[in-house]
């Protein structure tokens, strides 16, 4: 199970060295879940999660949350999912988590999950998102696109992030989003900007009080992907796939075509629906053990899955987003 472990020296964790460095250019202090502005902070722009399912008006966040928690019924995970009761399998190969081993083929990570959404407009929509082992335990990582539609959209609504969901089972519980972030970068100008498609949910506990790493584990972001360095990929494709399990991907790490600066991997399985899919990095078939170096942002037609460049922006980023975490009730 991805909990904490000891790392190879050679991994530098993106929010420990770049917090200082964040904190004195931003100026943040995030005392409340207020929204941010890209005038505010050049780093992230956030706003409290937005909860208008039935039964929420008027409530108390407790019971705006329970209203939430109710409104994503199997049935509405199954069609923001794409979920089937068949569809292609990954074959077996050890490395799951031994409690849920018997439902899952291939290899597992409790510290992914299935974020359920839905956009402005109402329709259903889901991505891959991943515990992201911080200081708060509260953080989850996802594709921006996946909470904001970029330059003039709008952010989705009704988040509730599903670690470890398999075969319609949750064994983790379900974690509503407080707060939701995006880069800036990803936010403001003409055009969606891909190299900075990464965001991130702060979540409430579940229902037995658990953080959702201390339920589910969590892995730590590094800045230091590289040409040629193997990467583990796994995420909640949908059709034609189930969307009922993780499907898993490895390859090697290669640079896109410029103007692009991002990295890719050829990874034919991950379809819509694998967005914000952790690419894991020093990743242990028998531990499960890793760290986050990427994740799916945007595809070809060809089967190649891009990734953002972790850097120092995404770790100024990452060190923003846990000062907003801290003033979480």
């Amino acid at each position: 199970m991805p909990r904490r472990s000891p790392r190879p020296r050679r991994r530098a964790r993106l929010g420990t060295i770049l917090a200082a460095l964040a904190v004195a250019a931003s100026g943040l202090v995030a005392a409340t879940p207020a929204q941010a502005s890209a005038a505010d902070d050049p780093g992230v722009v956030s706003r409290s999660a937005v909860i208008d399912v039935p039964g929420a008006e008027g409530g108390t966040a407790a019971q705006k949350e329970q209203a939430l928690l109710d409104y994503w019924t199997p049935e509405r995970v199954r069609r923001a999912t794409g979920e089937k009761k068949t569809g292609p399998k990954a074959p077996a190969v050890k490395g799951t988590d031994p409690r849920i081993a018997a439902a899952v083929d291939g290899p597992y990570s409790t510290a992914v999950g299935k974020l359920v959404f839905q956009h402005a407009n109402g329709k259903l929509d889901h991505c891959s998102a991943t515990a992201v082992d911080s200081d708060s335990e509260i953080l989850v990582l996802t594709a921006a696109h996946c909470l904001h539609e970029g330059p003039g959209g709008t952010w989705t609504k009704n988040v509730v992030f599903i670690p470890a969901r398999h075969d319609g089972n949750e064994p983790f519980g379900r974690f509503p989003a407080w707060n939701v972030a995006t880069s800036s970068l990803w936010s403001s100008g003409s055009k969606p900007d891909w190299e900075h498609d990464y965001g991130m949910v702060i979540t409430n506990d579940n229902a037995k009080g658990q953080t959702v790493v201390d339920a589910a584990g969590g892995y730590q972001i590094v800045p230091d992907a590289r040409t040629g360095e193997e990467v583990s990929i796994m995420g909640y494709s949908g059709p034609p796939y189930s969307g009922e399990r993780q499907e898993f991907c490895e390859d090697l790490i290669e640079p896109t075509v410029p103007p692009l600066n991002m990295w890719q991997v050829e990874c034919s399985n991950m379809t819509p629906g694998s967005s914000g899919s952790p690419w894991l990095l020093d990743y242990n078939y028998d531990t499960g053990t890793g760290y986050i170096g990427g994740l799916n942002s945007v595809s070809d037609t060809q089967g190649f899955m891009a990734s953002p460049r972790f850097d120092a922006k995404t770790g100024e980023f990452v060190a923003l987003v846990e000062q907003i975490a801290a003033a979480r009730p």
